[in-house]
C-alpha cells in the first residue's frame, strides 16, 4: 500500500504560533496556494490528501512534462505530514526555532552579531540606540514562512503604535544589510550521517519574501554559476555550512538540515553571513534542486515565483515552463540555462 501524505505548509505556524488555527483562512490559503510543489518534488507512487482540487488540464500538463502525479484522496483519515514531520514536537521546535538559530549563530560567530532578541519596546529602543549608525531595521517573527510576518522600519521615525502590536512575543531584531544574494544549503541526513549536500540561490525581496531561485545538478556546477554571476567564491560558505550542519548533528538532529545564508556588501566589499536560520523540514530550495536534478545537462536552472499581476507586467519567454495552477494568485515558471562561451 502506498503512503498517504498531507502537505502541511503551515508546519512552522503549528509549532510556534500561539494563535494557530488549522482551519483558519490564512492557513488554508497558504496550503492551497503552494500545495502543488508536492508534484515538483515527489517522484514516488503515493497518495495525496489534497486540500485543493486540480483541473484535468493542469494535471495533464504536468504529466506531459514528466512529473509524477499521486492518487488524490482528500478525505483520507490516516496520513503522514509531508512538509514538516510533526513526529517529535519538542525536537522539531528546537531545531526550527529562529530564536535558537540566532543564538547559535551569535555564539559561534556565524551571524547575528548586530542582532538582538527582544520582546518589548524598551528592549527594541535600547538596542537600536546602541548602534546609532544603523537606521534601517528588520523584525522577524519566530514562526514566519518565506518572509511572511517580516516588518521593516527606520529608527528615525518609529511608529510605536505599530511596534507595540508586533512586540507581543519574542522577535528577532536586526539591521537591514545590503544583501547581494541569498544561499540555501541543504544537508541530506541518513542514519546520522551526511550523504549529500546541495546549494541553491534564493531570490528574495528586500522584505524577505520568497520569489524563486536558481540551482544546478551538482555543487561544483552551482559554485561556478555563482562565481560567473557575482565574482564570489562559495568555498568559505561551503566550509562554514558543513561545520554548522555537523554542530546540529552533534546536538541530535536526525533529518535534513537546510541553512539559510547571505552575502552582503559593506564598504565596497562582499561579506558572508553564514547562519540566518535553520530549516529542519522540507524547503523551497528542495523544489529548486528537484528541478535542477531533472536537468543535469543544464549549467543552472531558475524557478520564478511571483503574483500573477507581476508576471503580466513582465515578459516571460516561450522557453519558460509554467508549473503553477492557472487560478493561483502566485504563479511560477521554470527554465534551464547554459553558459555561452
Amino acid at each position: 500500500m502506498s503512503k498517504i501524505f498531507k502537505v502541511n505548509l503551515d508546519y512552522e505556524a503549528s509549532l510556534f504560533d500561539p494563535e494557530y488555527d488549522v482551519n483558519g483562512a490564512r492557513i488554508q490559503k497558504i496550503n492551497n496556494e503552494f500545495e502543488y510543489i508536492f508534484f515538483l518534488i515527489n517522484q514516488d507512487v503515493c497518495t495525496l490528501k489534497n486540500s485543493k482540487n486540480y483541473s484535468k488540464k493542469y494535471i495533464e500538463h504536468l504529466k506531459q512534462n514528466n512529473f509524477s502525479i499521486p492518487i488524490f484522496e482528500p478525505n483520507a483519515k490516516k496520513f503522514e505530514f509531508w512538509w514538516g514531520r510533526l513526529q517529535n514536537i519538542e525536537m522539531e521546535r528546537f531545531f526550527n526555532s529562529k530564536l535558537n538559530s540566532a543564538k547559535i549563530a551569535f555564539q559561534n560567530n556565524w551571524g547575528f552579531a548586530e542582532g538582538r532578541i527582544v520582546e518589548n519596546l524598551e528592549e527594541l529602543k535600547d538596542h537600536i540606540n546602541s548602534i546609532p549608525e544603523k537606521e534601517n531595521w528588520l523584525i522577524k517573527r519566530p514562526h514566519g514562512f518565506s518572509g511572511i510576518g517580516h516588518f521593516t522600519f527606520n529608527s528615525k521615525s518609529l511608529n510605536e503604535e505599530v511596534l507595540l502590536k508586533i512586540l507581543t512575543e519574542k522577535v528577532l531584531l536586526e539591521p537591514i544589510y545590503k544583501r547581494v544574494f541569498d544561499i540555501g544549503t541543504t544537508f541530506e541526513i541518513r542514519n546520522g550521517e551526511i550523504i549529500r549536500h546541495f546549494m541553491v540561490e534564493n531570490f528574495n525581496s528586500k522584505s524577505g519574501s520568497f520569489n524563486g531561485g536558481a540551482g544546478s545538478s551538482n555543487v561544483e556546477k552551482f559554485k561556478k554559476y555563482i562565481f560567473e554571476k557575482y565574482s564570489y567564491s562559495l568555498d568559505e560558505l561551503e566550509e562554514n555550512t558543513k561545520n554548522i550542519a555537523q554542530y546540529y548533528l552533534n546536538i541530535g538532529a536526525t533529518s535534513n538540515i537546510q541553512i539559510d545564508s547571505f552575502i552582503y556588501q559593506e564598504n565596497s566589499k562582499l561579506k558572508l553571513y553564514s547562519l540566518v536560520e535553520i530549516n529542519y523540514r522540507k524547503t523551497m530550495g528542495l523544489v529548486i534542486q528537484s528541478l535542477a536534478d531533472r536537468n543535469p545537462n543544464a549549467d543552472w536552472i531558475e524557478w520564478k515565483v511571483s503574483s500573477a499581476k507581476n508576471f503580466e507586467e513582465q515578459l516571460i519567454g516561450n522557453n519558460w515552463l509554467k508549473l503553477s495552477p492557472e487560478e493561483n494568485h502566485f504563479q511560477s515558471y521554470f527554465c534551464a540555462f547554459s553558459f555561452n562561451y
